[in-house]
């Protein structure tokens, strides 16, 4: 027979340990899973920290020499779908309801004939009696000798882009768009297609 006070063995002890035992370990429990919900709940603001950072950098900071002669711009308007798709970015004025137009402009410091890269862009499409702004952005914040990113064979450094999802309310026809461009310098400078018919932006069925 086994003397349990000899061993220290008191049963009513035991029987209170052993339910502190059980209320700690539901409390560590409870811990744990109310530090992994408030986890999960922050999740969110953290990737929308993440996206504001990855949101354009601003215009870096004058080069030199500029400004010099007048601010330049030009470019075109392409189709921008699917990169992996063989038709992203085919040149084109003809476009479907529905499909993004893109805008591919460049900026110059005409005095110099380099990239102006704390040039703004903004294209202005309008369409059934009002306007729609779309801002560009710089896809040269990397520098000129920086790796090509997929999709180029080159640094973009001279390439702004924008685009605009043709809506479902633009009339099928000829409808109309500038770009227009403001630097650090104040100097200002526009841009519009050939006068041509066939170089209008148009929308078809």
């Amino acid at each position: 027979m086994v003397n349990h006070e000899r061993m220290g063995y008191i049963p009513g002890r035991m029987k209170r340990l052993s339910i502190f035992a059980l209320s700690a370990g539901l409390i560590l429990v409870s811990v744990l899973s109310f530090s992994s919900f408030v986890g999960q709940a922050q999740a969110p603001a953290g990737q929308g920290r993440g996206q504001a950072a990855q949101q354009p950098a601003p215009p870096p900071p004058p080069q030199a020499g500029h400004p010099s002669g007048k601010l330049v711009i030009w470019g075109d308007t392409a189709i921008f779908i699917n990169p992996t798709d063989p038709d992203n970015c085919l040149l084109t004025n003809r476009f479907r309801r529905g499909q993004r137009v893109g805008f591919r402009m460049t900026a110059l410091d005409g005095g110099t004939g380099e990239v102006e890269q704390t040039a703004a862009l903004v294209a202005h499409v309008t369409y059934a009696g009002k306007t729609v702004d779309v801002p560009m952005r710089w896809r040269g914040e990397a520098g000129p000798k920086a790796p090509a990113p997929r999709g180029y064979i080159r640094s973009p450094y001279e390439l702004w882009t924008g685009s605009w999802t043709v809506p479902n309310d633009a009339p099928v026809g000829r409808i109309s768009y500038t770009v227009t461009a403001t630097d650090k310098f104040g100097r200002k400078a526009e841009f519009t297609p050939f006068s041509a018919e066939a170089s209008q932006l148009v929308i078809v069925q």
